[in-house]
């Protein structure tokens, strides 16, 4: 064999890896959930849910009423599956590990809320008053969805869905300071609108990746 030969042998190599990581990554991407869009969902949901749930405690004058909690019930139904939908499709062809860390996310969800709901029901079934049931609520959910979304970045090495983790983790903390009604503000502005904005970060992340490609 030539030298040319020998040179030509190499380059079809290369550029045969080249397009076999290329594919790859490409596979990953579409296997792995869109932060974008679970970041916009949620973020939606909870900018109109929590705006609701201020304008019923303010009507009722305390927690809010029954037809508010409803409808941030629906909304956050709604939003869980989306969620839902969204990773089984992304992860519906894959197998192996990647598969398994994306059933084992989606149903932690299921796990941590039953738990939330199981925590609440004992609190009320032990006298806890109204005002504090709705803080106990919004804290808990808070602090759930927080810290998935820290695992979530963790596993997936999602800087931007790790700092929102983080951040929701904090809000909903010190949303239990503003008592009722202002928790439901601070939750609104700082929690709904902290997940919009990282829907526009990620959203310009991934745009600037693909012009790069």
């Amino acid at each position: 064999m030539t030298d040319d030969t020998q040179d030509d042998a190499t380059l079809d190599a290369a550029a045969s890896l080249a397009l076999i990581d290329a594919q790859r990554a490409t596979v990953v991407q579409r296997a792995e959930p869109s932060p974008t869009y679970l970041f916009a969902v949620w973020g939606l949901a909870w900018v109109v849910g929590y705006t609701v749930m201020g304008w019923g405690s303010r009507t009722h004058d305390g927690p809010p009423g029954a037809v508010a909690g409803t409808a941030f019930a629906v909304l956050l139904v709604g939003a869980g599956v989306a969620t839902g939908i969204h990773i089984a499709r992304r992860s519906g062809g894959v197998r192996g590990p990647s598969a398994r860390a994306g059933a084992m996310f989606g149903w932690s969800w299921f796990i941590a809320f039953a738990a939330v709901n199981l925590v609440m029901a004992g609190l009320t079934q032990a006298g806890a008053n109204d005002t504090v049931v709705a803080l106990g609520w919004n804290a808990l959910s808070a602090l759930v969805v927080g810290m998935l979304y820290l695992a979530g970045g963790a596993v997936w090495q999602e800087l931007t869905m790790y700092l929102l983790g983080a951040w929701i983790v904090l809000v909903g903390g010190a949303a239990t300071l503003a008592g009722v009604p202002g928790v439901y503000t601070v939750m609104a502005a700082a929690g709904g609108g902290g997940m919009l904005l990282a829907a526009l970060v990620t959203f310009a992340l991934a745009r600037r990746r693909r012009a790069q490609a």
